[in-house]
């Protein structure tokens, strides 16, 4: 069976995309971590956040001690939030340079969803076809 022509797809040319996609993955797995710091508009309280470890920092100037502390808390609360998003920003910026984002199978999800489709209706006839086979011989075997 020829797999490109039934299926839409070279299952050689899958195999060797999903071979690069797992190293890029690997190599993100081994990169170093994005780090982000934000800090109060004061200047007050400033906040280090690493993307895979979490808060990694946290600086309170002594003019910060002088705020309510439910205010403090809600600073403090605020920077992690915000410093966090950053972090996780730039980790998927990184990733999605990494992974080749916008060129490729994960990205082009439209064209892997009609591929799959043309590829389940091939098989199914293929598969009816095996049955109907199998049928005709089971019937010339019997007695």
């Amino acid at each position: 069976m020829d797999f490109k022509q039934e299926l839409g797809l070279d299952p050689e040319q899958l195999a060797a995309d999903a071979d690069r996609l797992f190293d890029r993955m690997r190599h993100l797995h081994g990169s170093t971590e994005s780090v982000a710091r934000t800090e109060s508009r004061d200047g007050w309280v400033s906040v280090e956040y690493g993307s895979t470890s979490g808060v990694q920092g946290l600086r309170l100037d002594p003019r910060a001690m002088r705020m309510d502390s439910a205010q403090l808390a809600e600073t403090i609360l605020n920077l992690i939030h915000q410093a966090r998003e950053q972090a996780e920003a730039e980790e998927r910026e990184s990733a999605e340079e990494s992974l080749g984002a916008g060129n490729g199978l994960l990205t082009d999800r439209a064209l892997v969803a009609e591929r799959l489709r043309h590829a389940t209706g091939a098989l199914q006839e293929n598969l009816e076809r095996a049955g109907a086979t199998i049928d005709r011989v089971r019937a010339l075997l019997r007695p």
